[in-house]
């Protein structure tokens, strides 16, 4: 028996080759790319992934891939960008898969503000437009300042923009005009308070909240997030309201089944939506989860991809420690040439560890968001905050080092 993963997050490979070894399923990874795995597929698990090289955004040869896998069970979602292919792919093959329309409204940001906007769940629309077809002086007339402005489908905190006057939008418009491929945009409300995210996972429509995850982002006027601590502890009556919250959000959006990762501010009227990711966090997150609770959280996908009632809704999850996560970043755009101060790693308390996103030789293309990010760095500790301060002890240890694209 068997099951396929189409593509997956840049860490958790060895979290699926474990989840796999205790359902007896025997995983296939399809990738069009396995350099993006390289880190973990030189690691001992890795010789129990079977990979297809395929064109895993074309939808026609990733099915005839699918469909030389012996004994096929199941697709795994892990992913936005290969959602479609991924649900598309299990339609064609009769598969177990989750509401087609609900993943797609809600990756599509500007569409899902509306809909629960016309449902009372958050205090403001938002304003769909093309950056290649609209003026600043005329979309002016139909913003409140200050906006945030951001790609309906973007992720990794690119293409986002703060605008404050029109002149920020005229320059906004101008430098999306620049990003290849970027058509519509939305222009949403911004929001004051902290910014948070609620882990959830869903199954028949019962939403079971994981955990509440911290973030620290860059100043302002670029939204790079760079600190994250796991799991958040609210007072119960703030928890409670947390969750019934982010239930009739998803119920609103018909997604019944699946893991979300959804982002969200505490303002001073309360909460208020950011985005919904239909996916475990990415960024480390799903690691950060299982540290916490000493459990795998990726059986999980599994059992979704079986079309059962996943394991997880059932578990007493308390935490047995906190954990924290630092995205490290390049000082500048240029050439990796790798991080110093690693061998300090084992000397430090919370058993921090490494995980790179970079290798030697890569280019970095740019600072401003996701783009930059080089390696993340996770500590745990006995609650969320000691496991942040663990972790920021130690990156402050280690050093990014660079060289210019033009020395090459």
């Amino acid at each position: 028996m068997a099951i396929a993963t189409i593509e997956t997050l840049n860490f958790g490979l060895g979290r699926l080759v474990e989840a796999a070894r205790k359902h007896g399923q025997e995983l296939h990874l399809l990738t069009v790319h396995r350099g993006f795995y390289q880190h973990e597929l030189a690691q001992e698990y890795a010789s129990e992934v079977k990979i297809v090289d395929v064109e895993t955004l074309n939808a026609d040869k990733v099915v005839t891939a699918l469909k030389e896998i012996p004994d096929l069970q199941g697709i795994i979602r892990a992913t936005d960008l290969w959602s479609p292919v991924c649900l598309e792919a299990a339609e064609q093959l009769q598969l177990p898969h989750q509401n087609t329309e609900a993943v797609r409204l809600i990756r599509d940001k500007g569409r899902l503000r509306r809909h629960l906007f016309e449902r009372g769940l958050t205090r403001s629309s938002s304003i769909v437009f093309n950056p290649h077809t609209t003026e600043a002086n005329e979309l002016a007339h139909r913003l409140s300042f200050p906006s945030i402005v951001k790609n309906v489908s973007g992720s990794s905190s690119q293409n986002v923009w703060l605008v404050e006057t029109e002149r920020d939008l005229a320059l906004t418009l101008e430098a999306a005009r620049q990003v290849h491929g970027l058509k519509d945009l939305t222009a949403e409300p911004y929001f004051f308070g902290p910014l948070y995210s609620v882990e959830t996972l869903t199954w028949a429509g019962e939403t079971r909240v994981l955990g509440v995850t911290s973030r620290t982002l860059s100043p302002e006027p670029y939204f790079r997030e760079e600190t994250f601590s796991f799991p958040v502890v609210f007072p119960e009556a703030t928890a409670e309201e947390l969750t019934a919250w982010v239930s009739s959000i998803l119920e609103a959006t018909g997604y019944r089944e699946g893991f979300t990762h959804t982002e969200f501010i505490i303002t001073a009227d309360g909460f208020e939506l950011v985005e919904i990711n239909p996916r475990l966090g990415g960024g480390k997150l799903g690691e950060m989860v299982c540290q916490a609770y000493g459990i795998n959280v990726y059986d999980a996908f599994f059992d979704l991809a079986l079309g059962q009632r996943p394991a997880l809704m059932d578990m007493d999850l308390e935490p047995r420690c906190g954990a924290a996560q630092v995205k490290l970043y390049a000082p500048e755009a240029g050439i990796f040439e790798g991080i110093d101060g690693q061998e300090l790693l084992s000397l430090h308390p919370g058993a921090p560890a490494l995980y790179p996103a970079r290798h030697a030789g890569d280019h970095v293309p740019a600072i401003i968001d996701g783009r930059g990010v080089v390696a993340s760095l996770i500590a745990t500790g006995e609650t969320a905050e000691i496991a942040h301060h663990n972790v920021l002890a130690m990156a402050g240890k280690l050093h990014v080092r660079m060289r210019s694209a033009a020395q090459v």
